[in-house]
């Protein structure tokens, strides 16, 4: 599997389509997958583990949330810590990391 990650509108889905092909099984946006779980009371942690064993995608496309201001709000705090714990675990998993900046990638494992 190979985990792409970097900022919000960065261009992580055109570097991946590009570099990859279109035949590849992409998820985009995996960082949304762990809000909505923590919304349902979900264990992130738990929930990726079974992704990564049923779905077995090709890439798996997160957003780097940890760079920016630090929000006011708990909740807010707890996705953007649980989010880079669910990135560490797939950056773990993952054969190779590329972390994309203006629609380059950098090959960091």
């Amino acid at each position: 599997m190979i985990f792409i990650t970097g900022g919000a509108g960065q261009g992580k889905y055109s570097y991946a389509t590009k570099q990859f092909g279109g035949e590849k099984k992409i998820i985009d946006h995996y960082h949304k997958r762990v809000e909505e779980q923590l919304k349902k009371g979900l264990d992130p942690m738990e929930e990726v583990k079974r992704f990564l064993e049923e779905e077995k995608p090709d890439i798996v496309i997160s957003d780097e949330l940890g760079c920016g201001l630090v929000p006011i709000e708990k909740e807010e705090r707890d996705f953007r810590e649980c989010s880079g714990r669910v990135s560490c675990y797939l950056a773990g998993q993952a054969q190779t990391v590329i972390r994309v900046l203006c629609g380059i990638g950098e090959k960091i494992k």
